[in-house]
């Protein structure tokens, strides 16, 4: 598990893999533990980012996606 941090804030991080994909996940957790973004790394094609549908700080995102661009 690892940090990150953007405006001041700081949140947990994981890597998940899943056998159904070429690739691995980060999920960006909540205070409680729930995940609020799931960023998909293929070995080939784009980051992809899902929100589930919740409103997200465009800063976290930008956070998250420097982290999985330093992990390529």
């Amino acid at each position: 598990m690892g940090t990150l941090t953007y405006e001041d804030r700081t949140v947990k991080y994981q890597w998940a893999s899943d056998v159904d994909f070429d690739g691995i996940r980060m999920e960006v957790l909540s205070d409680s533990g729930d995940t609020l973004l799931d960023l998909s790394v293929p070995d080939d094609g784009p980051i992809t980012v899902n929100a589930f549908g919740k409103e997200v700080a465009a800063a976290l995102i930008e956070a998250a996606i420097e982290v999985v661009r330093r992990s390529r």
